[in-house]
């Protein structure tokens, strides 16, 4: 499919632009377990359309056979948590690449309660084969666990909402380094005392108590990591943008990078129907460091940002992206590589240099099959012709997103395959 509005490099628009996101994939994915290990008490509006969410709800709610979760981390190992309660033995497939990304803190974790994991590969795929315990029966022997977080909040979250659900509920205490992506705890701890669960935190430490989960109607937020690619596209074409449907008390944690982007002077502020932002004053710094622990998923739109600033700079808390949907360092290496940028990388930070940002007329974009680095390069599309790999990739998370990028800014040159 191709699209071809040039209009040639170096015109920006004044025009005021809008776009409507998706629902939130993590509020959805949440709630879809919560409401399984409860029994169904809640009634969910605006639940994500996203791959992700939409296998989990297939895994939890509607397969009884050849149960597949595609390449969704969240999909896999909230369904693991979930049938670890169930006291029957259950297959779950999934795509080659999600089964290289880690996952042992958290099996590691099911198995100390009781249940038992391990290994699958037949005819239908590969996967994982869990057979699990009642813990409405039985006190978990587990209850208590010493967690690593520097790998995946997720593994905090899944244990969360397992505890709210079970016999005499769930200790979770951290170990051996900075927890990565924070913020989305948060937002787990945040939901559940939204829907009037109790959490109690300490330092290095949450606690949750079994407990019923009231019947209540639940819409989800729209989707906060879906708006940075957005962002920068505005940005780039000097454009007023309102974004419809965020909310200042939203409880995602991407929403607090909108100051990372305020501290480099662009203006915001939130209406009644949503965010809209004032480009006009926006000017990134020529040489940065910026700790991205809490936000590992946004680096690729702010590097690839910052590259078409001509910037230079450093990334901290990079360690999760090595093994995520890609290998998204070195994704991001390949790619901007294209454009006269340099990046290095070790285990923590990576380092760019975009003083030589030169867009050729025409870019193949590798998007590596990931949906974070194909909406992160449609930031470029209006400096080259690009033409993404992959395309399709961003149904994990957006499935319409070409189409809004399109008509946000139709002076974009795409093709995708």
């Amino acid at each position: 499919m191709r699209w071809d509005r040039l209009k040639k490099y170096g015109r920006m628009s004044n025009a005021h632009k809008s776009v409507t996101l998706p629902s939130s994939k993590s509020i959805s994915n949440r709630l879809l377990l919560l409401n399984k290990l409860h029994g169904g008490p809640l009634t969910l509006s605006n639940l994500s359309k996203a791959e992700d969410t939409i296998y989990l709800d297939n895994v939890l709610n509607k397969q009884q056979v050849n149960r597949y979760v595609g390449e969704g981390g969240t999909s896999l190992r909230f369904a693991m948590t979930y049938f670890s309660s169930q006291k029957r033995t259950t297959d779950i497939y999934a795509a080659p690449r999600l089964l290289q990304r880690p996952h042992e803190t958290l099996w590691n974790a099911l198995r100390a309660m009781g249940a038992d994991i391990e290994e699958l590969s037949n005819e239908k795929g590969q996967g994982y084969r869990i057979a699990g315990t009642d813990y409405q029966m039985t006190t978990p022997a587990g209850r208590t666990q010493h967690i690593d977080v520097n790998t995946s909040s997720q593994f905090v979250t899944a244990l969360l909402l397992l505890g709210s659900s079970i016999k005499e509920g769930m200790i979770l205490r951290f170990t051996e380094g900075q927890m990565v992506s924070k913020p989305y705890v948060s937002l787990t701890v945040d939901l559940m005392r939204q829907l009037g669960l109790s959490v109690n935190e300490s330092p290095n430490q949450l606690s949750v108590i079994q407990q019923d989960l009231a019947p209540q109607k639940i819409q989800v937020e729209d989707d906060w990591s879906s708006v940075y690619a957005f962002l920068g596209g505005a940005l780039l074409t000097k454009s007023a943008l309102s974004v419809n449907g965020l909310k200042r008390d939203d409880i995602q944690g991407d929403r607090k990078l909108l100051d990372v982007y305020h501290a480099m002077g662009l203006a915001y502020e939130f209406t009644t129907l949503g965010l809209r932002i004032d480009p006009s004053d926006f000017q990134s710094s020529p040489d940065l460091v910026i700790d991205m622990l809490d936000y590992p998923d946004q680096i690729m739109n702010l590097v690839v940002l910052l590259s078409a600033f001509k910037c230079q700079g450093t990334i901290t808390g990079i360690n999760t992206l090595y093994h995520k949907e890609s290998n998204r360092v070195e994704a991001l290496r390949v790619n901007l590589e294209k454009f006269g940028v340099s990046l290095t990388s070790n285990d923590s930070k990576l380092h760019f240099d975009a003083t030589g940002f030169a867009p050729p007329d025409e870019v193949t974009i590798d998007t590596c099959n990931d949906h974070r680095i194909a909406m992160a390069f449609a930031q470029l599309s209006m400096q080259s012709a690009l033409t993404f790999k992959d395309a399709q990739c961003v149904k994990k998370s957006f499935p319409d997103f070409w189409n809004q990028w399109l008509s946000v800014f139709p002076e974009s040159r795409i093709e995708v395959k």
